[in-house]
């Protein structure tokens, strides 16, 4: 399922009482897996989850699409080289909150290289972000929250019939009309608001339920 962005009204997320699902933290176990650079399958599993994250947050900083996926790769990269010396603190969320600081620092960067420098990345910006703690960067957490839906979307959609996941997918996560998405589907606009109501309470389980693995 996706579409889950910018037409994904953070005002439906308050509606739907989803915001206020905690961040997730991130499995001691994983980031010891990380730290073995053989390991491909952590790694996938690292760029499978986190990437989009990443992505979509370096977007809301106002970083062009290639520009937000240059700093993804760069950000993997040097977390590749320097996972070994990584602590985990005893505040919760320290690995997101280091992950965070890493696209904040790449795109400081950037905005600093006059030659490179883009206009839309304000090197001022940047660097009060780069001062500032996690917990008070709104960007961040309206990203997290919504990289959380994503991630769960996709968790349950095999437990629902393909069509109800387009339905939902369609007239929910994309915000088409549902007399569009019914067509579109050959079904009821009764049978797309069924699909909205299934598919909306399963998440919400989901989502409270979701532990460290994403």
């Amino acid at each position: 399922m996706r579409c889950v962005g910018p037409c994904f009204a953070w005002s439906m997320l308050k509606q739907w009482n989803i915001v206020g699902a905690k961040g997730g933290t991130t499995r001691l176990s994983f980031i010891e897996r990380l730290r073995n650079p053989a390991d491909t399958r952590s790694w996938t599993h690292f760029h499978r989850q986190y990437g989009e994250l990443l992505l979509g947050y370096a977007r809301r900083l106002g970083a062009p699409h290639d520009i937000a996926e240059d700093v993804v790769q760069e950000v993997e990269m040097y977390l590749f080289r320097s996972i070994g010396t990584f602590r985990r603190r005893e505040r919760k969320g320290s690995f997101r909150a280091y992950l965070r600081s890493s696209v904040v620092h790449a795109l400081e960067r950037r905005a600093q290289k006059k030659s490179r420098q883009e206009a839309v990345l304000d090197p001022h910006v940047f660097d009060a972000l780069a001062k500032s703690d996690v917990a008070e960067d709104p960007q961040w957490k309206r990203e997290e929250y919504l990289h959380r839906i994503r991630v769960a979307t996709r968790e349950i959609a095999s437990e629902f019939a393909p069509a109800t996941v387009e339905a939902f997918r369609m007239y929910v996560l994309c915000n088409r009309p549902v007399t569009e998405t019914a067509d579109l589907l050959g079904m009821s606009r009764e049978s797309v608001y069924q699909a909205k109501s299934r598919v909306l309470k399963r998440l919400k389980e989901h989502v409270r339920s979701m532990d460290s693995a994403i």
